[in-house]
């Protein structure tokens, strides 16, 4: 009986993200012009639906629906409450729905379908790094107020995903709450090393993806970029301390900070890849043009890891040559001597000379 009463009080995680799930309310209430009780919109909307049991009363998914309801509310979206003529006051026969009129945007304002594709393509990019919850409200605002807009298409959007295989195990524990474990490739070490921590959120910064994490075997925070995580990403069932997340903030501005003191200077063939890749991260620009020389432009990046970002300049080869500093230069001449001599072929009776 115990079990049966916690499961007509709760209700099961669901998968859809809140932001998909908050818009999807917006576009049903907008939808319903006289309005749809609480349990229709549970028993339809995208988020609520798929947790939703008809006939048993949910005290956990009524309490999700009053928290995005205020939600709505605080970003500037105005829900009218129309109550049952039958009987006043009863909430679970009150009527929700939003006003066309109150949520259009200034009739001089309008976007351009490319211009909305560009805002979209911009927030799911922005989103995807460490978009903050004023951030993420504005972005949903945005999409809602878009006019001239098909409804048919609101939902269906390009979505920019992380590259590193590690990123959707790690998203998924930062969403549940769980401790991972993973092992870990440093560059001076042989072997990697296993790591088990309390993950807190996924950064891009300086080109990569860094996981912010709270390592539980040194009791202190870490940062790792997930391009060295090696293997798959355990998740444990041990939850971490949600309070955990309250320095996040602190481990980010540390990471502006070394950003902001790790310079480094390179010279970029103009017209190249690597143009096109490092200018966005550049601080300063300077075109240089040598008589006799191709063109060229200066840049000035900052960076957090000199052996990480000696391996994406690598990859650029002839296109980019590091100025300073001696570090980092070093650093690209190793690796480049490196990868020359994975791919040098012995010559002929070579190794027959060897082992005479």
């Amino acid at each position: 009986m115990a079990a049966a009463a916690s499961q007509r009080s709760g209700a099961p995680r669901s998968s859809v993200p809140g932001e998909q799930r908050v818009f999807s309310l917006v576009l049903a209430l907008v939808a319903s012009p006289q309005g749809a009780t609480k349990r229709e919109l549970l028993s339809s909307v995208y988020g609520y639906a798929d947790r939703y049991q008809h006939g048993e009363r949910s005290d956990a998914l009524e309490r999700q629906f009053e928290r995005d309801k205020d939600q709505l509310r605080a970003i500037g979206i105005p829900i009218d409450t129309i109550d049952s003529p039958e009987e006043p006051g009863n909430t679970q026969l009150t009527r929700y729905r939003i006003s066309k009129e109150l949520l259009q945007v200034p009739r001089d304002l309008r976007f351009s379908e490319r211009e909305l594709t560009l805002l979209r393509l911009a927030a799911m990019a922005w989103r995807e790094g460490s978009l903050t919850a004023e951030s993420r409200r504005a972005a949903m605002k945005l999409e809602s107020l878009g006019a001239g807009l098909d409804v048919q298409h609101l939902g269906v959007s390009l979505r920019l995903g992380i590259p590193e295989p590690a990123a959707p195990a790690l998203q998924s524990a930062i969403d549940a709450g769980r401790v991972v474990g993973f092992d870990y490739q440093l560059p001076h070490r042989d072997a990697p090393l296993g790591r088990r921590v309390a993950p807190l959120r996924l950064h891009r910064a300086d080109g990569r993806w860094h996981l912010i994490a709270h390592d539980l075997d040194r009791d202190d925070e870490r940062v790792f970029l997930l391009s060295r995580i090696v293997g798959g990403v355990r998740t444990e069932r041990e939850s971490f301390d949600p309070a955990l997340r309250d320095r996040v903030d602190a481990e980010i501005e540390e990471l502006l900070r070394l950003e902001r003191v790790q310079r480094a200077i390179l010279e970029v063939r103009r017209g190249s890849v690597a143009e096109a890749r490092l200018s966005p991260r550049a601080a300063s620009h300077d075109d240089a043009v040598e008589p006799g020389c191709e063109a060229t432009v200066r840049l000035e990046l900052g960076t957090l890891d000199y052996r990480a970002f000696a391996e994406e300049l690598a990859a650029f080869g002839a296109d980019v040559a590091v100025v300073e500093p001696p570090e980092l230069r070093s650093a690209v001449i190793a690796e480049l001597r490196g990868i020359a001599g994975r791919h040098t072929v012995p010559a002929a009776g070579s190794a027959e000379r060897g082992t005479a």
